[in-house]
């Protein structure tokens, strides 16, 4: 018994040094991968949101959520990562359901053609190590990590980390308990357009049929939002690639209509949108620039409120909030359309 208040104390020290190291050796993702943020700013920016996108890195160039608000008066967040499975999205939903509750929870379904043996362990990463729930957060581990990663390393990042140490930058230091927000309500913004593009030719496909586990985390997804009561759209983000076919929109077109729920595919009304491949994407056609973002942001707020009814009369403080998120968003904004601006009159002549 003598030795006990020694052993609470060493025990106490212990915690408090790996909670330290945690967050010292943990990625910050503030001056490159920047996508690494989005989980960890969605407990510090989101207010309130009426509306969740969910999906890969797709969602988080072609969503502003700032723009929304500015044109559809929706509030709204996007839940999304690089190379984000559905699996992921069903249990980041779970997550938001700790915090807040959204009417509409809007699911980009690009990746239900990757099931199980689909594993990146950077992509993980970044989706998982800063969830806040922690049942939802195992759950994300149980289903998402390889064979040959520790589980216990999303929990204890010093762990997985450990080897960073000669790679410790000055912000690691800097931001190991405060790292400053560097999207915009998850958006990332881009300004680029690409000096040379490689138009894809849509090719066949031998089996049209989704990945197994993709499809069961997408009818889980879709029986969360029936018992909490939460409108779903399943949608396709606008992209150039041929890595979708007319055979998936049938069969979610079918899933969709039996579950009383909407499909819509955006990419064939790019056109109507007014997004072009050449100017509005950052590579391919795959991930938008600001301009792109913008064109499609726009139409997505007119969908959402011409058929559903997301948006409400806030009360004061939530609009002053929103008024000072947009106030700084436009600023930005500025700046990244003006050098969107200089990059298009570098590369006009190849526009399409």
């Amino acid at each position: 018994m003598k030795k006990l208040p020694r052993f609470i104390a060493a025990a106490a020290l212990a915690i408090l040094l790996t909670v330290l190291l945690d967050h010292i050796f943990i990625p910050k993702y503030i001056s490159e991968n920047q996508d690494g943020s989005i989980t960890r700013e969605f407990y510090i920016q989101a207010d309130r949101p009426e509306v969740i996108f969910l999906g890969a890195s797709t969602v988080h160039y072609c969503i502003s959520p700032d723009y929304l608000y500015k044109c559809s008066g929706i509030t709204s967040y996007d839940r999304s990562n690089a190379s984000q499975t559905l699996w992921q999205s069903y249990y980041l939903l779970k997550d938001t359901l700790t915090v807040s509750k959204p009417k509409l929870v809007a699911l980009d379904v690009s990746f239900l053609k990757n099931g199980e043996e689909f594993i990146e362990e950077p992509s993980n990463r970044k989706v998982i190590e800063h969830m806040r729930d922690p049942v939802s957060k195992l759950g994300a581990v149980l289903s998402s990590a390889g064979d040959f990663e520790q589980p216990a390393g999303y929990f204890i990042p010093v762990l997985r980390y450990h080897s960073r140490w000669k790679d410790l930058k000055e912000e690691d230091f800097r931001y190991a308990f405060n790292a400053p927000c560097v999207t915009y309500d998850g958006y990332l913004m881009d300004s680029s357009i690409p000096e040379e593009q490689h138009i894809y030719e849509p090719e066949p496909i031998d089996d049209p049929s989704f990945a197994p586990k993709a499809e069961e985390y997408l009818d889980r997804i879709i029986e969360l939002c029936k018992n909490e009561g939460i409108e779903l759209l399943l949608m396709k983000t606008p992209t150039f690639v041929n890595s979708w076919h007319t055979e998936y929109d049938e069969a979610l077109e079918k899933k969709a209509g039996s579950n009383g729920i909407r499909y819509i595919n955006f990419s064939p009304l790019a056109d109507e949108m007014g997004i072009r491949v050449r100017t509005d994407y950052i590579d391919d056609g795959e991930h938008m620039n600001i301009s792109g973002a913008h064109k499609f942001t726009e139409y997505l707020g007119e969908y959402i409120n011409n058929n559903y009814a997301p948006a409400s009369d806030e009360d004061e403080v939530l609009k002053k909030k929103w008024s000072e998120k947009l106030g700084a968003y436009e600023k930005a904004a500025a700046e990244g359309m003006a050098a969107w601006e200089k990059a298009y009159e570098k590369y006009a002549d190849g526009a399409e």
